[in-house]
């Protein structure tokens, strides 16, 4: 039976402001273990996560709804906690639920390209492959190559449906329908084009290919053009386009040329500023924190990644010195909202109003991504901290 007492009951109890705001390093390292404690309580012994709970235990799922694109995600957060913080407690789970994914979604779509497949009887209406879904197997798998757990030939056809899907603009294909054996531009999203960039840079990382940089860099071209050519209320913040280019930034002998370097900068900007008009900065208000138009603490938890990634590509102090002022909210009113006892502990519920009178289904559901999410602004929060003090 678990323990209904909290691991740090002292930061369960909420006063004030700064109570929730994680400026206290031994809370924000036990958001992070409960987490990781959610994630590792819900990888089955097949290596098939959970994918819904009830925060409260009011509804039981069934295990027909499956999402390979947030079991992907969830593998990403996993790594991140051995990447960033050392912490290698949840690497025999991850990599269980790796070869889960391989074996499970990762499908041949021709001789030569292989992608992250969605399924009908799961999440999709017809059997596809999608760019998005394919960046973030990338981001999950390419980790193993090193350790020769995953076959470089396998990464290399992922990179290479990813490079066929992509547009002499820099632009992806959404998605590629297998029964139909063509390209579509149905069940886009607007996260793909990023997480194509981002999944081609893991995978660079660990396979020097130049074509996967040559790819990233004309996506982000298109991407940054995309943003800035439109109004700011049209602005849609890409957290996963934020994150790619922190990673391409930080990617050694990238050989960014200064139009190019600058185009993303200025999208990555854009995309702060115009996130930042929109976060509440009530210190009286229970919503202290989030984001007008954000429902979701898993879509609160979204922004804080992609500001947390922002944070070491905008070169203004005054624009940084917002950034940590908005992280530090929003991750404080992220944290007070998780689960914090019981079975359900280190869970995100859909809504800050979860365990209130007034709560429905609904906002009590946890999803594997809402914690996943959630897990990755914290650690690479964390890892921001560090790096400020150095």
């Amino acid at each position: 039976m678990r323990n209904n007492t909290p691991i740090l009951f002292n930061f369960f109890k909420p006063k004030n402001k700064s109570e929730n705001a994680l400026t206290d390093i031994n809370a924000l390292d036990n958001a992070i273990l409960l987490s990781m404690l959610y994630l590792s309580h819900n990888t089955r012994l097949d290596g098939r996560f959970v994918f819904r709970n009830s925060a409260t235990l009011a509804k039981k799922y069934t295990d027909k709804t499956y999402s390979s694109l947030r079991h992907a995600g969830a593998l990403y957060s996993m790594y991140l906690c051995e990447r960033y913080l050392g912490n290698e407690i949840l690497k025999n789970k991850r990599i269980l639920a790796s070869n889960y994914l391989i074996k499970n979604y990762i499908k041949k779509v021709n001789a030569d390209r292989y992608g992250l497949i969605s399924k009908p009887i799961e999440e999709a209406p017809e059997f596809l492959a999608t760019s998005g879904g394919t960046g973030l197997a990338l981001m999950a798998l390419s980790n193993l190559l090193p350790e020769n757990l995953i076959s470089v030939h396998t990464l290399r056809k992922m990179g290479n449906f990813l490079l066929w899907l992509q547009s002499n603009d820099g632009d992806f294909w959404p998605s590629y329908e297998l029964v139909k054996k063509e390209k579509s531009m149905a069940y886009s999203a607007r996260y793909y084009p990023g997480e194509a960039c981002l999944g081609l840079l893991y995978l660079y990382e660990v396979d020097k290919d130049e074509r996967w940089l040559d790819a990233v860099k004309k996506g982000m071209r298109k991407i940054a053009e995309t943003a800035l050519s439109k109004d700011n209320s049209q602005l849609k913040f890409d957290h996963w386009g934020l994150l790619a280019a922190q990673k391409l930034f930080d990617t050694p002998n990238a050989d960014l040329s200064a139009p190019l370097k600058a185009l993303i900068t200025g999208f990555v900007e854009k995309n702060v500023k115009v996130i930042l008009e929109l976060q509440n900065t009530d210190e009286k208000s229970d919503e202290y924190g989030a984001f007008k138009g954000t429902k979701s603490l898993c879509g609160l938890a979204t922004i804080m990644e992609g500001l947390i990634a922002a944070y070491d590509c905008v070169p203004a102090n005054v624009l940084k010195t917002r950034i940590k002022y908005a992280l530090e909210a929003g991750l404080g009113h992220l944290y007070k909202y998780q689960v914090k006892t019981g079975e359900m502990e280190g869970g995100i519920p859909y809504s800050f109003i979860w365990n209130t009178p007034e709560a429905e289904n609904k906002d009590r559901e946890i999803r594997i991504d809402y914690v996943q999410h959630a897990l990755s602004a914290w650690v690479t929060y964390k890892k921001l901290l560090s790096s400020s003090e150095k």
